[in-house]
């Protein structure tokens, strides 16, 4: 509590100053936050394991993450460039060997080439503690793996017409893993993707698109006697819109059909129906719900080999109570198949599934324009066929940010 109280104190006495200051007029932001997070399960270790096995008397931890940086929002006639930089630092009470330093940096060039084309040229990398809820062939991971995320993206947007629109995009996508257990999971995917929408004056759409990936594993995987290349190839074709009821709510949804091939041990392909629909009702200024739903596939794995089909639903309710205050809401419940692992495939050992619900209520308090204070309760809980697949976590987390 000291180390955030002493971020709060400081963001006040900070706040007489902080209206009046701006970068560059308004184009730069220097920002730094602190948060202090209290998680009584850090490891999403089951109710039936005692917390010796970690070498502790408690499951529990708390930790704080110190985090500055920097972003930029930079218009050059009709031309836009923005990015940024955040660098943390998380350190653990109990659990020292959580400890770790991030990033994430980001920057994308939102182009324009006279009325009709317009894109966006963007690349970002991050640097992540992996997540610990995972867990592979039964295994909870108990152990830090950090992973290294980098994207590069080009999308251009044409009007055929004053109503039809066409959009593509080329991307490459790679995820490295620094423990070498996890290597198996180091991931290059090659993406494409084309979409032709109709475009109501009011800005409603509604249209149809296909995209393909290439995606490389190269270090093969040791089963049964033999190396597995867990390569493979997806492409996707889907029907798509956006669209305002009346003015006070909006629907979105994606409706297709998702096929992986792998390029070897063909009993692990997939395909299927897949979609996400959303729906967001604005009664008031002051309440915003949003309700969700979808049933797809995951396209990387932090740490299994293969991928997981998720079905799930979310209730996000939002009220302003104030211009300064907000309270939010998240009702979140998924089922979780875990499909593709050759080692489990060649064992006929049937999917794991897992049901995870969760529900977590954030309050936002900003006093001024460039100070922002938040608090966060989340209660989570998973159910597994897999034996010690369970848990349950209880984390509480306090923060604030300043910017200048």
């Amino acid at each position: 509590m000291v180390r955030l109280g002493a971020a709060i104190i400081i963001a006040g006495v900070l706040v007489p100053a902080t209206d009046a200051v701006a970068l560059w007029d308004d184009k730069l932001e220097l920002f730094a936050s602190q948060t202090l997070t209290r998680d009584d399960n850090v490891f999403r270790i089951s109710s039936l394991v005692p917390a010796a096995v970690l070498g502790s008397s408690s499951k529990g931890d708390t930790y704080s993450t110190t985090s500055l940086g920097f972003n930029l929002d930079v218009p050059v006639s009709r031309q836009r460039f923005q990015g940024g930089v955040t660098w943390s630092k998380t350190r653990f009470d109990r659990f020292t060997i959580l400890n770790w330093d991030g990033y994430q940096g980001q920057g994308t060039w939102l182009w324009q080439l006279g009325n009709d084309i317009s894109g966006q040229l963007g690349y970002t990398d991050t640097f992540v503690l992996a997540s610990l809820a995972n867990i592979q062939s039964g295994v909870q991971s108990s152990t830090p793996n950090f992973l290294t995320r980098r994207r590069a993206f080009f999308n251009a947007a044409y009007m055929l017409t004053p109503r039809w629109r066409l959009r593509g995009e080329a991307g490459r996508f790679t995820q490295s893993n620094e423990l070498p257990a996890r290597r198996l999971n180091d991931t290059g995917i090659d993406s494409v993707d084309l979409t032709v929408s109709y475009v109501t004056p009011a800005s409603n759409q509604i249209g149809f698109g296909v995209r393909a990936e290439d995606a490389r594993l190269p270090n093969r995987e040791f089963v049964a006697g033999d190396f597995f290349d867990n390569s493979y190839r997806q492409q996707n074709v889907a029907a798509v819109a956006d669209w305002i009821l009346g003015g006070s709510s909006r629907v979105n949804a994606r409706v297709g059909s998702i096929r992986r091939s792998y390029a070897q041990l063909p009993q692990r392909d997939f395909e299927g129906a897949t979609f996400h629909a959303g729906y967001d009702w604005s009664p008031t200024g002051k309440l915003i719900l949003s309700a969700s739903a979808q049933k797809d596939i995951s396209s990387t794995e932090e740490i299994l080999i293969g991928f997981v089909l998720v079905k799930g639903v979310a209730l996000q309710p939002t009220l302003r109570l104030t211009d300064k205050l907000n309270i939010a809401a998240l009702l979140d419940y998924s089922d979780r198949e875990y499909r593709s692992d050759p080692a489990l495939v060649l064992a006929a050992v049937p999917n794991r599934t897992d049901h995870v619900r969760s529900a977590a209520v954030t309050i936002s308090y900003r006093p001024i324009r460039t100070v922002a204070l938040q608090m966060s309760l989340l209660h989570q809980t998973r159910s597994s066929m897999v034996a010690f697949g369970d848990y349950a976590a209880n984390v509480v987390s306090m923060s604030a940010r300043i910017g200048f």
